[in-house]
């Protein structure tokens, strides 16, 4: 009879996040203080980890490991999209095999188990503790033995529906929020993607995510930027403009006044290996959820606001 694999031993989960890249970006060189999933969603990258030499297309879930020397090439003709999260443990008992055996990539299949678990997690890191650490630490726990054993196949993907409108104003968002530059957006063009009036859509919104479309698109624009500032060489003018803010000092504020710290701090809390504390839910916007954040009334979010 085979034995078990006991639980990962001390295995806490630390931060993670969505980001969108402009073609030609990069990342990195960085030392790695913690694990890492990275996941692939969109467009393309080629992975160095250490010596290794890592093609990864849309698909890819890759899980770094600490010590390493990541980084990474972004696609040269397309956005690259891809989320990750970081996590420690102790060192694995037996029967569990050494890390520096475990694989480095994964492509997984279209109805495979890590996905799903991927947007559990992301979807999840915003919780108090100890609640937090009730849901999480099982779930990672359950995908990286997934993935040492390459067990990735899952019968059907659960979804939580929301009404059709908010799903479309919400997939408007999203789309709106990761193009180069973010272009301005009115509720009045929220409410005609989705299909219905702006009064309509912002009570929609305000029943389903506890927030206006407006302070949906606002905090989707800020979450790609502060993965931007923590996980890309681009500079805060450059990350300024690509999601649409009008100036370096205009963003600057705007992300301070949400993350508490200036872009600058951020990235250095991020480069040292501190990742700062998740201190909006913004996460939920690219998993179809967006709760507890403040409510916001008409206007014009984009290069105005």
């Amino acid at each position: 009879m085979q034995r078990p694999w006991p639980a990962l031993p001390k295995l806490r989960v630390l931060n993670g996040g969505v980001a969108a890249y402009p073609p030609g970006a990069t990342f990195g060189p960085r030392q790695l203080p913690d694990y890492e999933f990275v996941w692939i969603m969109e467009g393309d990258a080629v992975a160095h980890f250490n010596t290794e030499r890592l093609s990864a297309p849309a698909g890819t879930i890759l899980l770094a490991q600490p010590g390493m020397t990541d980084s990474y090439d972004w696609a040269e003709r397309c956005r690259t999209v891809h989320a990750f999260f970081h996590f420690q443990f102790a060192a694995p008992p037996l029967p569990w095999p050494a890390p520096a055996t475990w694989p480095l990539t994964q492509g997984v299949p279209a109805d495979d188990v890590l996905r799903p678990l991927f947007r559990y997690v992301l979807a999840t890191l915003n919780q108090p503790e100890p609640l937090r650490s009730t849901l999480l630490t099982p779930c990672v726990d359950l995908m990286v033995r997934s993935f040492v054993t390459n067990n990735l196949k899952l019968v059907a993907e659960p979804r939580t529906e929301l009404p059709a409108a908010v799903e479309n104003a919400l997939g408007f968002i999203r789309d709106m929020a990761q193009r180069d530059p973010a272009p301005a957006v009115t509720l009045g063009e929220l409410a005609r993607a989705a299909h219905v009036s702006p009064e309509h859509l912002c009570r929609l919104f305000r029943r389903n995510l506890n927030a206006g479309p407006l302070e949906c698109l606002r905090r989707a624009r800020l979450e790609r930027a502060a993965a931007l500032v923590g996980r890309s060489n681009l500079t805060f003018k450059e990350i300024a403009e690509t999601t649409g803010f009008a100036n370096p000092f205009h963003f600057s504020t705007a992300f301070k006044t949400v993350y508490r710290m200036s872009p600058r701090a951020y990235r250095a809390a991020v480069s040292e290996g501190r990742p700062p504390s998740q201190l909006t839910p913004t996460r939920a916007v690219a998993a179809g959820r967006l709760a507890g954040s403040q409510q916001t009334g008409g206007g014009t979010a984009g290069k105005s606001d």
